[in-house]
């Protein structure tokens, strides 16, 4: 039987830059291991607090976490995320990664649902000592993309939240990436689709998206992992992005050109944006990799895209 392809995956919901809130904890700070269910509306994940045996093996921890996540709670907006049609047929660690394994009727699960699953399982299963990411598969294959690119791992840096809405305001949209090649001096061009709030610009999400680096083997991160994104606005076609100053000091095995022209082309390819102008903590008289002067705007470079 032929997998449908899931429409998402790799979603990123971009609502700002506060902390992972979630309703239904109050204002109080509780302490314990975390699972998420989610709300009426089915537009939030809500939390609720357990205790669990720490002398357990990280693989009986996973599945008490998914145990515990299957409970019908009794407080009011609290249900369930996964249908009671799809089945969990497996669960097991390699390493720093746990594989979940649904059954066929995962396809089935409508969009916001499933963003919000996907995120209450990658979210609880972190907790878990040294586990980093959760890796998906429907009927026994990997989840994939439309286009049949397999999914991968996901992490804590693939869902970013904030309070009160998640889900209320999301759109998609399809967005050009550009990462590095294996040589560090051309770039990638990758189009995905992404889930974000109508409420936070497109541009923080390509630039964030570029933070979190590449996940395919054939790609490679442009910018420093630990990178922080200090703001971002548009004005007359010209976009400005302040960047932390880890973008000059740590270097990554690319050109200072790919580097720079992953931003500017990935941003350069929002229909609002003309050229790009790059600030390091809000100073623009800096100069990158010793030979790229950022006070100038930089537009499209069509000359470092790798061929196909």
């Amino acid at each position: 039987m032929i997998v449908k392809k899931i429409e998402r995956v790799a979603v990123f919901i971009f609502l700002s830059m506060l902390p992972l809130m979630l309703i239904g904890c109050g204002t109080e700070k509780k302490s314990g291991y975390v699972v998420y269910y989610m709300n009426d509306a089915q537009n939030q994940l809500v939390e609720e607090y357990i205790d669990i045996d720490e002398s357990l093996s990280k693989e009986d921890m996973a599945n008490m976490f998914i145990e515990k996540m299957n409970e019908v709670q009794k407080q009011d907006d609290y249900n369930v995320i996964k249908p009671e049609n799809i089945q969990i047929t497996d669960c097991n660690i390699n390493g720093s990664v746990v594989n979940i394994y649904f059954s066929k009727e995962y396809n089935e699960i409508n969009n916001a649902r499933e963003i919000l699953l996907r995120a209450a399982m990658v979210n609880t299963m972190i907790q878990i000592p040294d586990i980093q990411y959760v890796k998906f598969f429907v009927d026994g294959k990997d989840a994939t993309y439309d286009d049949g690119t397999i999914i991968g791992l996901m992490g804590k840096d693939d869902f970013v939240y904030d309070s009160n809405e998640i889900f209320e305001s999301v759109e998609w949209k399809n967005i050009k990436i550009y990462y590095a090649n294996k040589l560090g001096d051309k770039l990638i061009e990758k189009t995905e689709k992404v889930a974000y709030s109508k409420n936070v610009s497109l541009e923080k999400v390509v630039l964030e998206k570029l933070i979190n680096g590449a996940d395919n083997i054939n790609e490679f991160s442009t910018v420093p992992k630990d990178l922080k994104l200090l703001g971002v606005s548009t004005s007359n076609g010209v976009c400005y992005v302040n960047l932390s100053s880890v973008f000059l000091t740590e270097m990554v095995n690319v050109s200072g050109e790919v580097s720079l022209y992953s931003i500017v082309n990935s941003l350069c390819g929002l229909d609002n944006i003309d050229s790009v102008k790059i600030l390091i903590n809000g100073n623009s008289s800096k100069t990158f990799r010793e030979n790229i002067n950022l006070e100038n705007e930089y537009v499209f470079n069509e000359s470092l895209i790798e061929a196909k």
